[in-house]
């Protein structure tokens, strides 16, 4: 309990931080202001991108789950619903564990059990495809922009596409190398563990095992079908920003510029913060934006920050609730003690 306080507390300091550095130089009655003057047409349009962006991203979703069994799109979107909206409600990301969670329960409605390892290996595979498409967005991106890029965040700029695209590259290596060799891998963590607990050094082993086991990217049409989904997702979220941004009078924006701009934002929320990725969505999305306008920290570029803030926001938790008051999910036991122990193979065999 203790240290769940420490890392909340941890967690909304890092937020204060970021929301001070976003706003430390406008008038927040001027912010206000930029932002109720904003076009409600391209408001809308902005909603309507982020609702495909939900249902392109469940549909990929699917796919990599189609290994472990067949799951009906309701019982997938319900899921991908509840679970984005936990990730955007719960502090430090730890809503990133929502969805494997719920997408393992038994179905109300019959269907295929999924075990929990195989459900949290889609999500890793998932995250390392797009943190390695983020980054290398951002290197070419930026070399195409030449010197259209500038200010004093474009180093970061450079340097963060070349991180995030070098770890997450190092994470996907680090995986094929535990699949190709699974059992060495296995030894391998049994013997770091075991001086320390040979009853943890087993159950680590066990579950990493499983999770091992689970790791699928799909084959032939899937395959890529999976990677159209990923390059029609990332151009939604760049599109969405174009459609947006001129509402306060941000324009000229290209769409190199664009994904520049969502990739500082993406390596923005990566910091683990406050609930909602309050601060760190503000912030990054404004360092991008100066880059390429003069007044990147300005009232209207925080008005424009916070609206796509608080639209994505307001979007998830929406979707999320109406899943939960309609009963399709239920959040029961979810965080429980035993949240992330898998099933037994016999209870839940991979079909």
């Amino acid at each position: 309990m203790l240290k769940l306080v420490v890392r909340t507390v941890l967690s909304l300091a890092m937020s204060a931080l970021f929301v001070w550095l976003s706003l430390r130089h406008t008038d927040l009655r001027a912010v206000g202001a930029a932002m109720a003057a904003a076009d409600p047409l391209r408001i809308a349009l902005y909603l309507c991108v982020l609702l495909c962006i939900h249902l392109v991203r469940t549909v990929r979703w699917g796919i990599l789950l189609e290994p472990l069994g067949h799951v009906g799109f309701k019982r997938l979107n319900s899921a991908s619903a509840v679970g984005f909206m936990l990730l955007m409600l719960l502090p430090l990301r730890l809503g990133e564990f929502a969805r494997p969670l719920l997408i393992a329960r038994p179905p109300a409605g019959g269907g295929p059990q999924l075990r929990r390892s195989g459900a949290l290996a889609s999500i890793v595979v998932e995250r390392i495809v797009d943190g390695i498409v983020i980054g290398l967005l951002g290197i070419v991106c930026l070399r195409m922009l030449g010197e259209h890029a500038a200010g004093k965040y474009v180093d970061f700029a450079r340097s963060a596409s070349l991180l995030v695209a070098g770890g997450f590259f190092a994470l996907c290596l680090a995986l094929v190398v535990a699949v190709l060799l699974q059992e060495r891998a296995l030894a391998l963590a049994g013997r770091l563990l075991r001086p320390i607990s040979p009853r943890m050094a087993d159950r680590v082993s066990g579950m990493f095992d499983a999770f091992i086991s689970a790791v699928h990217l799909g084959s032939g049409w899937k395959l890529l079908a999976f990677f159209a989904l990923t390059a029609l997702y990332w151009s939604l979220n760049a599109a969405g920003l174009g459609v947006l941004a001129p509402a306060f009078g941000i324009t000229r924006l290209t769409p190199l510029m664009l994904l520049v701009i969502l990739t500082i934002q993406v390596v923005g929320v990566m910091v683990p913060a406050g609930p909602g990725m309050v601060g760190t969505m503000q912030f990054f999305t404004q360092a991008g934006l100066s880059l390429f306008v003069a007044d990147g920290f300005s009232a209207r570029a925080a008005g424009f920050a916070n609206t796509v803030w608080l639209l994505q926001l307001c979007e998830q938790v929406a979707l999320g609730s109406i899943f939960l008051i309609a009963g399709h999910v239920s959040l029961r036991g979810l965080l429980g003690p035993s949240a992330l122990r898998d099933e037994s193979p016999a209870a839940a065999a991979t079909p």
